[in-house]
C-alpha cells in the first residue's frame, strides 16, 4: 500500500533535523507467544517456591491474563488525559498483575519488579525488527539526522536490551521510556524531552509512531514538525475517535525511508520549506495458595544487609572515573559533547550535592532515598551543565546510576557469607536482602555475580522502596514479604544505627552486627549499651551457630 500524504504542504516539505521513533510498531513489530503466558507462570511459580511460597501455576497464569486485560483498558483511558503519568513498578505488578495474591507472594514478586518486567517483556511476546528499520537508521546517521526513541514502556530496560541484541542501540542519541520518565504519551513532554536531549527544536523533528490516540495526539500536543504513522495492528483501531490525521501513513520503515530520501533530496536541492511551530502478617491464602515458613525454628527469616555483610568494599584508585567516561559517551551521542575529564567533574559536583542532601534528610529523620532522576536531573545542576545536557542525562538516568554505583567502590565477597547463605537454604530459612542503596539493580548484580542469588528469596532496596533504614517501614515491608512476625526474624547488618536500631524499633528479635564493615568499634559498643545489638560477630560465617 503506498504512503498516504495528508496534504501537499505539510511538515514533510523539508528534511528533519531529528527523527524520533516509537519502539513497538515502528522499529519493532511484536507478536504474542501463544505458549508464553503458561511458561512464564511456571517460572513465577519456581521463583516463589525458592522463597518457600507455594502458588499453583494456574493461579499465576490467571493473574497474568487478568493483569494484561486491566492494563489494556488503563492504557486506553490514559490516552484521554492531557498529562498522563506512567504507572510505577509496584502498581503494575503489585496491583494490576498480582494484587489478589497473598501479601508475601505479592511483595516477593513486586520488589524484584524491574527484572521481572524485563523478563516478562520477551517471555510473553516476540520482537521482530521491521523491514527497512536498519536502512532507515543508517540513512539518518549518514545524513546527520539525530535519532531518538520515544516509547510508552513498562520496561525500558527490556527495550534497551532488545535494541542492543539487534546491534542498533548506539545509533540513538537518546531513548525516552515512560517507565523511566514517569509520564507517558500523549503527554507532550515525552517528545519535548527527547528533542531537548538531542539539542533539536521539536519543529524540526518528525515523530514516527503507530497509534492515533497516543502517538498522533502526542505529536500535536508537543507541536512536533510532522507526525508519520507506520501501520501496525493498532493504527486503524483507536479505542475512541481521533479528529485529526497524521502528515503521512506508511506501510513500514522501508516506505518511510523512501519518503525521507525524497524530502532530503528536495531539501538538498534548495526546495523551500519552513518549520511549523503495609502490615507484618500474611494475608489470607485463598484457593491454590500455600505459604510456608520452616517449623521448629525460632529464627525463621533472615533480613540481610549487603554492604559490609555480603560484600567488602574498597575505593578504586580513581572513584567514579568509569562513570565519568560513560557520562561523556551519553552526552556525545546526544550531540552535546564535553571535553575529556569533564564527565568526572560533573559527577564529583553532583555527588557533593547528594551528600549535602543526604545529611539534611537524615538530620530531619525523614530517611527518604534519592531517585536516579533526582541525582542526574537536580544534583548535576551544581556543575552548570546546559539544559540539553541535563535532558540527555535524565534520559539515561537509570543506566548512569548503575554505572555510578559500580564506579564508586570495588566489591568482593565477604569471607563466611557463602557459608551463612548455604546454611539458610539447607535449614529452610528465608533470606530477604534489605539494603540502603542508590541502585538496587547494582546490588542484585553484585550478589548474583558471586553465585549467591539462588539463596535470596526477596529484595528490598531503598532506591526502589523510597525509604531507607532505619525507617521502620522498610523493615515492615521486608517482614510482610517474608510472611513473618518480627520475633521470627533476624537482622544482620554492619551499621549499629541503621541496621540494629532500625530493627529494634519494630521488635525484630535478633540484631546481629558483623565487624569489618562500616560500623566502628565505638559505634558497636554504643549500640550494645543501648540494647540495639544482640550479637556481634567477626565474620558472617560465625552466624549459623547463633541461629536457633
Amino acid at each position: 500500500m503506498p504512503a498516504t500524504i495528508a496534504t501537499a504542504t505539510t511538515g514533510l516539505d523539508r528534511a528533519p533535523k531529528g527523527l524520533l521513533l516509537d519502539f513497538g510498531g515502528v522499529i519493532i513489530l511484536t507478536q504474542k507467544r501463544p505458549e508464553g503466558r503458561a511458561e512464564f507462570a511456571a517460572k513465577l511459580q519456581a521463583r516463589l517456591q525458592n522463597a518457600g511460597i507455594e502458588i499453583d501455576a494456574e493461579v499465576l497464569e490467571g493473574c497474568l491474563a487478568a493483569g494484561a486485560t486491566a492494563l489494556k483498558h488503563w492504557k486506553h483511558a490514559s490516552s484521554r488525559r492531557r498529562l498522563p503519568r506512567e504507572l510505577t513498578v509496584e502498581e503494575i505488578l503489585g496491583e494490576f498483575y498480582f494484587g489478589d495474591l497473598p501479601e508475601p507472594a505479592r511483595l516477593m514478586l513486586t520488589t524484584d519488579g524491574a527484572e521481572l518486567l524485563d523478563e516478562m517483556s520477551t517471555a510473553l511476546t516476540d520482537h521482530n525488527i521491521r523491514p527497512g528499520a536498519r536502512e532507515l537508521i543508517d540513512y539518518a546517521q549518514a545524513h546527520g539526522i539525530a535519532l531518538g526513541v520515544v516509547s510508552n514502556a513498562h520496561s525500558g530496560r527490556a527495550h534497551r536490551r532488545i535494541l542492543t541484541e539487534l546491534g542498533i542501540h548506539d545509533a540513538f542519541g537518546v531513548q525516552i521510556y515512560s517507565d523511566e520518565a514517569g509520564i507517558r504519551k500523549p503527554h507532550p513532554q515525552m517528545l519535548g524531552r527527547a528533542a531537548a536531549a538531542l539539542g533539536v527544536d521539536l519543529a524540526d523533528c518528525w515523530y514516527v509512531g503507530d497509534t492515533m490516540d497516543r502517538d498522533l495526539v502526542a505529536g500535536r500536543r508537543s507541536e512536533v514538525g510532522a507526525v508519520v504513522l507506520t501501520r501496525s495492528q493498532h493504527t486503524h483501531e483507536p479505542p475512541f475517535p481521533i479528529n485529526d490525521e497524521p502528515e503521512a501513513v506508511v506501510e513500514d520503515p522501508a516506505e518511510l525511508l523512501t519518503l525521507l530520501q525524497e524530502v532530503t533530496e528536495k531539501t538538498d536541492d534548495g526546495a523551500p520549506g519552513q518549520p511549523q511551530s503495609n502490615g507484618t502478617t500474611s494475608a489470607g491464602t485463598g484457593q491454590g495458595v500455600r505459604v510456608h515458613l520452616p517449623s521448629g525454628l525460632r529464627n525463621k527469616v533472615i533480613l540481610l544487609d549487603h554492604g559490609g555483610v555480603v560484600s567488602h568494599s574498597t575505593k578504586p584508585a580513581q572513584p567514579f572515573a568509569a562513570a565519568g567516561q560513560q557520562l561523556e559517551t551519553v552526552l556525545t551521542k546526544a550531540g552535546c559533547p564535553v571535553t575529556a575529564g569533564r564527565g568526572l567533574e560533573i559527577i564529583l559536583a553532583a555527588h557533593e550535592q547528594y551528600k549535602q542532601h543526604k545529611t539534611e534528610v537524615d538530620e530531619n529523620e525523614a530517611y527518604r532515598e534519592i531517585t536516579a532522576r533526582q541525582y542526574w536531573g537536580e544534583f548535576t545542576a551544581a556543575a552548570e551543565i546546559t539544559e540539553q545536557q541535563r535532558q540527555a542525562l535524565l534520559a539515561e538516568a537509570d543506566q548512569l546510576q548503575l554505572a555510578l554505583y559500580h564506579a564508586k567502590s570495588e566489591k568482593t565477597e565477604r569471607e563466611g557469607i557463602r557459608q551463612l547463605l548455604e546454611h539458610c537454604s539447607e535449614t529452610g530459612r528465608r533470606v530477604v536482602v534489605v539494603s540502603n542503596t542508590i541502585c538496587g539493580t547494582g546490588v542484585r548484580s553484585i550478589i548474583r555475580g558471586y553465585g549467591l542469588g539462588e539463596h535470596i528469596a526477596g529484595w528490598v532496596c531503598s532506591d526502589e522502596y523510597g525509604l531507607k533504614k532505619p525507617h521502620p517501614q522498610i523493615f515492615e515491608y521486608a517482614l510482610a514479604m517474608a510472611g513473618a512476625a518480627p520475633e521470627e526474624a533476624v537482622m544482620i547488618g554492619d551499621k549499629p544505627f541503621n541496621d540494629a536500631f532500625g530493627a529494634a524499633q519494630l521488635g525484630i528479635g535478633r540484631r546481629i552486627i558483623t565487624r569489618g564493615g562500616s560500623g566502628t568499634d565505638e559505634e558497636i559498643r554504643h549500640g550494645q549499651n543501648q540494647g540495639w545489638i544482640t550479637d556481634v560477630v567477626e565474620t558472617p560465617g560465625q552466624i549459623p551457630d547463633l541461629l536457633i
